[in-house]
């Protein structure tokens, strides 16, 4: 979504809040169980699920390179609308300016399956962001997600939910829809849809949804009347600074939501540094790894939507919204394959079904039911058990430190290139 997305005026935001409210039909929910001081048994072995999101990033820009995924194909070159072409090239610094990444530029970068109007889309928003569309970072970059990608699961099929930007893929994640939203613009929207917290509620499994936090715009599940003016659902909706101290202390709920989207510092959204974006989130994994829960925990790290990067893969389209295009997930478990690279169809859905099928709830929409699941890149009969995190090499810190960054005043002069989200 991006920290530019707070251009809306404040007393915008305020109407639209009101106007959620009047327009709220009311939804039945079943009466909630009390949370089990246990932790609720499943299907599985997974009693924990962590869903990590980090924002604008497409397949082939974080591992359209890395060996035995379906990456970068050979010769490719796009044109630039001027006479030329741009081919796919590694990216030499740690961040970009921000790229077009509305549904209307989805669209155009789509072109009716042949995937090749990226560098088009880009270059009519600003000359010369078409070069950075077509660019993709490897491991002297983001050598901690290579990491894991070695050491666990790598999912090379998994698609953002629709064309179209942050929140209304997000809404996928957790609601199995986006309830007709193809912008950012959530207040006012009048949506209020049911959602997997709800379910969890009624099977009495504790969550939490933990975000990054700025004034005056509130984290995407309390835009949602029934969950905002339900005061033991809003107390589960927290600032992100509660997220690693829960985890050292071995307190994290069995259903964590973790919403990076406000915070540039560490969502990795254009034009922060993916670098780090990257080092924050390692010490997230690192410390669950190092929890009395990881022997019963799940990861998924996965992106919310491609940001406007180029991606070879033509998505299929599963209804009227998508599937958008490829974006990364890595599933991080001590059950997670070693090494393997997972080709199962999946989006984001695919996440609420896991859930779903993990602790036998009923499926919220057709697009849940019928989505991939990522089952199978588990091994539940404790085969997959002797998996241990690797910690990161000395090296790998030094070369990423020594990456080429662009001086502070050029930065600073590519923030006003940046598109403001729809």
């Amino acid at each position: 979504m991006g920290i530019q997305a707070i251009r809306v005026p404040i007393v915008a935001f305020v109407l639209s809040v009101s106007l959620i409210a009047v327009a709220f039909v009311a939804v039945n929910f079943a009466a909630p169980r009390p949370e089990s001081s246990v932790d609720v048994a499943g299907t599985t072995p997974i009693r924990h699920v962590f869903v990590i999101m980090k924002e604008n990033h497409a397949f082939d820009n974080y591992f359209g390179t890395f060996p035995g995924a379906d990456g970068i194909p050979p010769n490719v070159a796009l044109s630039d609308g001027r006479g030329g072409s741009i081919s796919p090239h590694h990216l030499t610094t740690s961040w970009t300016p921000d790229l077009p990444h509305s549904r209307e530029a989805m669209l155009q970068s789509y072109d009716g399956g042949r995937n090749d109007g990226f560098v088009l889309a880009a270059e009519t928003a600003a000359h010369g962001l078409g070069s950075f569309a077509m660019g993709y970072y490897d491991r002297r970059q983001i050598g901690g997600y290579w990491d894991l990608a070695d050491n666990y699961t790598l999912a090379d099929r998994y698609f953002q939910s629709m064309f179209g930007p942050t929140i209304p893929n997000r809404l996928y994640s957790f609601a199995g829809q986006a309830g007709g939203l193809t912008t950012n613009r959530i207040g006012g929207s009048g949506l209020d849809l049911p959602t997997i917290f709800d379910q969890l509620e009624t099977h009495g499994i504790s969550w939490k949804y933990y975000s990054s936090v700025i004034p005056f715009y509130p984290p995407i599940p309390l835009n949602f009347p029934h969950i905002r003016n339900n005061q033991r659902m809003a107390s589960k909706v927290v600032a992100m600074n509660q997220l690693l101290p829960d985890v050292v202390r071995g307190v994290s709920p069995q259903v964590v939501f973790v919403d990076t989207e406000f915070d540039p510092d560490i969502s990795e959204h254009p034009v922060a540094s993916v670098t780090t974006g990257e080092e924050w989130t390692m010490q997230i994994v690192g410390a669950i790894m190092a929890s009395p829960q990881w022997s019963s925990t799940a990861i998924f790290l996965v992106w919310d939507e491609s940001g406007g990067f180029y991606d070879h893969v033509a998505p299929p389209q599963v209804d009227n919204w998508g599937y958008g295009f490829r974006v990364p997930l890595l599933l991080i478990s001590p059950f997670a394959k070693r090494g393997w690279i997972d080709h199962t169809l999946m989006d984001h859905t695919s996440l609420m079904r896991f859930i779903a099928d993990n602790w036998n709830m009923p499926y919220l929409t057709d697009r849940e039911a019928q989505a991939g699941s990522p089952t199978n890149a588990f091994v539940f009969d404790h085969s997959g058990s002797a998996n241990k995190f690797v910690p990161l090499p000395l090296a790998y810190a030094q070369v990423t430190n020594e990456l080429m960054e662009p001086a502070p005043l050029a930065r600073d002069s590519l923030l006003s290139c940046q598109v403001e989200d729809p």
